[in-house]
């Protein structure tokens, strides 16, 4: 992107048309003025905290899978 792709804090969603047009700083999506507020520290807690939960769910279910697998080549049926 070259340009800014702020569509607005208040803005209708639903059109997703850009209201900035200003140079995007380079490697963002964004201008000098809006980057900030994309970016802003402690703006992806929630995410992180749900990724986190996400990868503790499945390390449970693969050690689960392992112990059923396991529990099997005992019995002889693998």
């Amino acid at each position: 992107m070259t340009t800014c792709q702020w569509i607005g804090s208040d803005a209708d969603y639903t059109r997703l048309q850009p209201t900035c047009c200003a140079p995007a700083v380079e490697g963002k999506s964004y201008c000098t003025e809006h980057v900030w507020q994309v970016y802003k520290q402690g703006s992806a807690q929630g995410r992180r905290k749900k990724d986190i939960k996400i990868a503790s769910d499945v390390r449970l279910w693969e050690s689960l899978f392992n112990d059923a697998v396991q529990e099997l080549e005992e019995e002889g049926f693998l």
